[in-house]
């Protein structure tokens, strides 16, 4: 565990260690109190945020941001560079981001060297699965989705996403369309994208986004259902509809115990994914961390998007996790910090705050929250929020300040 002094002010330190549970009204009193707590001594936890692609387009929007990040005492940031099925790098394997004018700029390569002579870590950001977001198909015949889209993922009414009309994509609360994690050849793909990465660049860490899938009802896939049947004799499409005559003549157990078996099925072929980064990391023999972001309620997250993390972590696939605890509700923030495993070590769990959706005052309530349950570690979604806020920072930046002196 991080070892620390704390303020000799025990208002102070009462302050951020009691339990927090009136949103505003604490809030504002402690964004008045921040102001007078002398700020000396070393921070020793992660203090971190992530940055959008369309912010590392060029070399002035991404001097900014690293700019930005080292005069505010930020230790991480988690750069997106797999956005939509396309690459803010230079890579054989993903096409360039049409976003990226410059053919012979090189975002990623230019935010390590600038991070990195201000000693900041830089984490790749890459969503996995998520393909694409668009109604319209992207115009590179290289883009993955015109080449492939017989590997994207399909909801239990037999639907390929890749033939829905983009509204009916959100109609159907998906963000988009997924790869399917049940087809051998994605992960194939996606490890790939990650070994290419490692070789090439001298990231501090990776971070895996969209590591699930996009809801309970997915995926029938073809390929992934044709490798359920070869082990268990029946059609996973079946199972979406137990009213239907085949299960009149199953006993409730054995339907039972199927449905277990193809939740498994679908959680075993991320965490599968999971574990080959990891061993594709390890072969590099370089200190880069592997972290994801992930669902806040771990037990919605495994059932309900298949993306066991506490399992993850358990078993050292990943170093850490970032849970995306968005929500504008302080009680349901904190409910979702009780139902973490109190076995898994809280310096593996770097919180995610929203400021993109709420006032500094929430967003200072739930890094309290977060203080006072153990999370010393922040994660702040997202940079752009603080640039279009000036004033939007300081109370959170002087609470973790004051947190880990």
């Amino acid at each position: 565990m991080l070892q620390r002094s704390r303020p000799q002010n025990n208002g102070d330190v009462s302050l951020i260690g009691s339990y927090i549970k009136n949103c505003r009204a604490v809030a504002i009193t402690a964004l008045f109190l921040l102001y007078w707590v002398d700020l000396s001594g070393q921070n020793t936890a992660h203090l971190s945020m992530w940055i959008v692609r369309d912010q590392i387009t060029g070399r002035e929007s991404i001097d900014k941001f690293i700019e930005f990040a080292d005069r505010n005492g930020f230790t991480d940031l988690f750069v997106q560079v797999r956005g939509r099925g396309d690459a803010f790098y230079k890579s054989s394997i993903v096409c360039l981001a049409p976003a990226v004018h410059d053919q012979n700029f090189d975002p990623l390569k230019y935010t390590l060297e600038k991070a990195h002579l201000r000693n900041i870590k830089v984490h790749a950001w890459l969503n996995m699965y998520l393909l694409w977001t668009s109604g319209e198909r992207p115009s590179d015949n290289n883009h993955l989705i015109n080449q492939h889209s017989e590997w994207c993922a399909v909801n239990a009414d037999g639907v390929k996403d890749i033939k829905r009309k983009f509204n009916d994509l959100k109609k159907n609360n998906t963000a988009g369309i997924y790869l399917s994690p049940l087809v051998p050849d994605v992960n194939r793909y996606l490890v790939g994208i990650v070994k290419e990465l490692v070789e090439l660049y001298p990231v501090d860490g990776i971070h895996l986004d969209y590591i699930r899938y996009p809801k309970q009802s997915y995926d029938y896939n073809e390929v992934g259902r044709k490798r359920f049947i070869d082990i268990y004799g029946i059609d996973p499409i079946l199972l979406a509809d137990l009213n239907g005559s085949y299960f009149s003549r199953m006993a409730g157990e054995n339907i039972e115990d199927m449905l277990e078996q193809w939740s498994n099925f679908r959680r075993d072929a991320i965490t599968d994914l999971v574990g080959d980064i990891r061993s594709v990391i390890i072969t590099t023999s370089k200190p880069i961390l592997l972290s994801a972001a992930v669902k806040p309620d771990p037990f919605n997250a495994r059932h309900l998007f298949y993306q066991d993390w506490e399992n993850w972590l358990k078993n050292d696939y990943l170093d850490f996790v970032v849970p995306m605890n968005y929500t504008k509700n302080a009680g349901k923030f904190e409910q979702a910090l009780s139902k973490i495993d109190p076995l898994i070590s809280k310096e593996r769990i770097w919180m995610g705050i929203g400021v993109y959706n709420q006032n500094r005052y929430d967003a200072l309530t739930k890094t309290l929250i977060s203080f006072a349950n153990g999370y010393s570690n922040l994660a702040f979604f997202s940079y752009e929020t603080f640039i279009s806020q000036p004033d939007y920072l300081s109370p959170l930046l002087r609470a973790f300040q004051i947190n880990n002196q």
